[in-house]
């Protein structure tokens, strides 16, 4: 179960770095920098605590998986003391719905039978 949430770290934080950059939160490598941060953050809280309550595949996990990404970013960008709350929290709001987006398209992708799908076996 650690190396799947170590494969789902970087995609997110190159996603949310990029979109943290798209906002004006700063230079690349510094939204790069601060994505990398409020993901540790996360990670290290999914790891610790709520991993076994995620792990199931139903709409309570995605929602509390959310919810607490939302709080615990949120939380590291404000103590940065970088930007005004309205662009933090913005910013996350942001940055999370895509990095969620592109989970779902890894789950959807990962569930096509590739082998057979073009009607002969590879």
């Amino acid at each position: 179960m650690l190396g799947f949430y170590i494969f789902q770290f970087v995609p997110l934080l190159l996603v949310e770095g990029f979109i943290l950059w798209r906002m004006q939160w700063g230079s690349l490598p510094q939204s790069m920098f601060d994505s990398l941060l409020m993901n540790f953050a996360s990670f290290l809280g999914l790891i610790l605590g709520l991993g076994p309550y995620i792990a199931g595949s139903n709409t309570w996990g995605l929602t509390l998986f959310g919810t607490y990404s939302i709080m615990v970013e949120g939380t590291v960008l404000m103590l940065l003391e970088r930007h005004p709350p309205r662009l933090v929290w913005s910013a996350v709001m942001v940055a999370n719905l895509l990095g969620c987006i592109v989970l779902d398209l890894e789950v959807f992708l990962s569930k096509i039978p590739w082998d057979n799908f073009f009607g002969f076996c590879i």
